[in-house]
């Protein structure tokens, strides 16, 4: 079904202020990003593809609701922001007329990182409201639930790895790009010399997919294949993180070289590329499977 902006601005503010609650109670990134919101809202309304853009007017009618119940409200659509962890410049008003102070710079003449401070101190603020639940009822009615439900399509990354056998519950797909990385050091950017491990245990608990050693360099790889979920890609970064830490742990006091790469059959949406590059993993596609 085709959205008209009106209808996807009132329909989706209650899902959208839901999602980032959500983000605020768990461990999980503490931003919701346009195209998170923007696939969230696909869903939940059963609608067309939403473009990122327009999540931005959804963010904007979430917190004019709020505002009319409870003008003490941190402006929470400060939360919905770019890969980068910043609102775009819908965010103007809010921040000039609901948060700045007297005398200090507007919003527009702030660089990058007077805004994530600016961000940084809205998350603080908006953690410390205590009434968000009966701001939600007032403004919205019952708060939806199932937003945060995220979707894995491949069996592979079932976390600790090490309570299964190696391979078991993996997809044919996941063993031959996996296998395919194993033999193809030079393709994934690696130089000459690098010995390959598939399965590699970590003294954490976790299984590596594909673990590249000579002397002490490494690099830790994560596959996805052609049926994983833009969710599993997600997650591929954060295991990278993950694992890349663990074992440079491993090997202090002694300082180690640690690559992180995450391989894939389709290249990653624009904002997943954006947060792997932030956090140092370098991504990379590959077909292996028709």
């Amino acid at each position: 079904m085709a959205y008209q902006r009106q209808w996807l601005n009132e329909k989706g503010a209650p899902y959208l202020l839901a999602l980032i609650l959500v983000k605020l109670e768990t461990v999980d990134e503490p931003f919701v990003t346009y195209g998170e919101a923007a696939e969230m809202l696909e869903r939940e309304l059963k609608t067309s593809k939403i473009f990122s853009l327009h999540v931005g007017g959804v963010a904007g009618k979430m917190m004019n609701e709020i505002s009319s119940i409870a003008e003490s409200a941190p402006p929470i659509n400060a939360l919905v922001t770019s890969s980068s962890g910043i609102p775009g410049t819908g965010f103007n008003w809010y921040y000039d007329n609901l948060w700045r102070k007297k005398r200090t710079k507007k919003w527009e003449d702030l660089d990058r990182s007077q805004k994530l401070e600016v961000v940084r101190d809205i998350r603080e603020a908006v953690r410390n409201f205590k009434d968000w639940d009966w701001v939600f009822q007032e403004a919205f009615g019952e708060r939806p639930r199932g937003v945060d439900q995220k979707i894995f399509t491949e069996q592979d990354g079932k976390p600790p790895k090490t309570v299964f056998s190696k391979g078991e519950g993996e997809s044919e797909q996941h063993k031959r790009l996996k296998e395919w990385t194993r033999n193809s050091p030079s393709a994934i950017g690696l130089s000459q010399g690098f010995a390959s491990e598939v399965e590699k245990d970590l003294l954490s608990g976790d299984r590596v997919d594909v673990l590249f050693t000579k002397g002490e360099e490494f690099a830790v790889v994560e596959v996805k294949s052609c049926l994983s979920s833009d969710d599993d890609l997600r997650r591929g970064i954060y295991q990278c993180v993950k694992y890349r830490e663990v074992l440079r742990a491993t090997r202090l006091p002694v300082e180690v070289k640690v690559r992180a790469i995450l391989i894939s059959e389709r290249e990653l949406p624009a904002e997943l590329a954006a947060r792997a590059k932030l956090l140092g993993v370098k991504s990379r596609v590959h077909k292996v499977n028709e």
